[in-house]
């Protein structure tokens, strides 16, 4: 399609030298492709000289000499095509595919302006009814010095958007959007999520807590938390008992005899906490009753009665009347070590024989412990000098390696710097779409897949034309 648009210009350009001299629009065209953007500019100094007086001179002129500037500096990036060619969608995609530390200076922020003079007008549209035309918009905070070109009377409404799309979709709220955020909004303004919360009723659903503590703790850790630091605490304790309720029901299956004492009491503590959570947690409460039950059905197999340090009877009618059941029976399937008659010995002697036996372990970790940090410390060096490796000499299979074992941010550290390396491969954006798969990020990953598919399309393009 390129070569076709190029050979076009080029027989345009011809025609028009026989025929008479080239318009000021017909230099805007020619500069819209890279094989005639040299061509428009001898154009447009002859152009000068033989219309001095022509009121858009000196636009034509800045805009040429911008996109021959910006083309020079960013040939290596795909985004650089869309600006010569104008497309302001499949620039902002091309952005996306750059990582979220990546900025484009204020001087050259100023000439991509020059290129697309809507932009501003764009990002003041989205500030001001929370609405993104294009979903790619959100990447233009790539552009430095652009929020310096953005007026808005009132951010209310594009904070409401963002928290009800982040409630509805937590991933909206996403690393890119935090940053479109950040550069767009002072943060005087960033109150606003706080009374909005506040005055609705999302925290009263749970299905809604991901969202909001998202949001939350974006303004947790850029220290504009103010009215909310109770809900955030306790919704940063939910995801801490979720997170601690999935570990303990993953585990509690293979949970050897002589760790059950120890694995008792951390159903209690997670329980303890449980119970002083003041905000809705019927899911907490369901992973909870699962995990009581299926510890029960465990120690009615092994048909006998486990010491614990912990008292289950303070959790007693804390929790609906499911749970409160499980917690009866469980009481009734271990026995405190409080409990235990001091002078006898037929109940005394398994305490104090399994005191020694925890005792006998004890000695043989200490004595395996200088063992151990020996070996630990040479795979830590071992491992340091494949990270080093990987680092210094990234490859296509390499970053495959590391994408079957799941580590995703690692491997689209690593594909990044292969496209920066050879931009003009397109199995290195195959390989960081991949990448972006793997870390979760599918949208980001859909846009390196297509950079790929239409970076070999031109390369097939380029072989067909050698071949004829």
């Amino acid at each position: 399609m390129k070569k076709c648009i190029l050979t076009l210009s080029i027989l345009f350009l011809s025609i028009s030298s026989i025929f008479g001299a080239l318009s000021i629009d017909d230099l805007i065209n020619l500069s819209k492709n890279i094989g005639t953007l040299e061509i428009a500019w001898e154009k447009f100094l002859d152009y000068l000289q033989e219309n001095p007086s022509d009121t858009r001179i000196s636009e034509v002129g800045e805009l040429i000499s911008a996109k021959i500037y910006l083309y020079n500096k960013y040939k290596d990036f795909y985004f650089v095509n869309e600006l010569i060619t104008e497309n302001i969608k499949s620039f902002c995609i091309n952005l996306g595919v750059l990582s979220t530390d990546f900025r484009i200076p204020k001087e050259d922020t100023e000439k991509i302006i020059f290129i697309f003079p809507q932009i501003p007008d764009i990002v003041e549209e989205i500030l001001t009814t929370g609405n993104f035309s294009e979903p790619s918009y959100k990447y233009l905070y790539k552009l430095e010095g652009l929020n310096y070109f953005i007026i808005v009377d009132s951010y209310d409404l594009f904070v409401q958007k963002i928290i009800e799309n982040s409630i509805k979709l937590p991933i909206f709220f996403d690393e890119d959007m935090k940053h479109f955020v950040l550069t767009f909004v002072p943060k005087n303004n960033f109150a606003l999520f706080e009374e909005i919360i506040n005055k609705s009723k999302y925290i009263v659903n749970e299905e809604n807590y991901l969202g909001i503590y998202s949001l939350l703790s974006f303004l947790n850790d850029n220290n504009a938390l103010k009215q909310s630091l109770v809900i955030y605490s306790q919704l940063d304790k939910y995801f801490s008992l979720k997170k601690e309720l999935t570990s303990l029901n993953n585990s509690v299956f293979f949970v050897e005899k002589q760790e059950l004492s120890s694995f008792i009491s951390q159903v209690f503590d997670v329980g303890n906490e449980l119970k002083d959570l003041q905000i809705e947690k019927t899911l907490l409460s369901n992973m909870y009753y699962s995990l009581l039950k299926t510890l029960n059905s465990k120690l009615e197999s092994i048909q006998e009665r486990v010491p614990i340090e912990k008292d289950f009877e303070e959790l007693t009618l804390a929790f609906n009347n499911e749970i409160n059941g499980e917690i009866l029976k469980l009481q009734n399937n271990v026995v405190r070590i409080q409990s235990y008659p001091v002078g006898k010995t037929n109940v005394s002697t398994p305490l104090a024989d399994q005191k020694s036996e925890e005792k006998a372990q004890n000695n043989e970790k200490i004595n395996f412990t200088s063992t151990f940090l020996y070996v630990v410390v040479g795979i830590g060096i071992v491992i340091l000098f494949v990270l080093l490796y990987f680092e210094l000499f990234p490859s296509y299979n390499k970053i495959n390696f590391l994408c079957n074992l799941k580590f995703g941010k690692y491997a689209v550290h690593l594909a990044e710097k292969l496209v920066i390396k050879d931009p003009g491969n397109y199995k290195n954006f195959l390989i960081l779409a991949r990448a972006y798969e793997v870390l979760g990020d599918y949208t980001s990953s859909i846009n390196a897949y297509r950079s790929a598919i239409n970076l070999k399309d031109k390369n097939v393009n380029v072989f067909d034309k050698k071949d004829s």
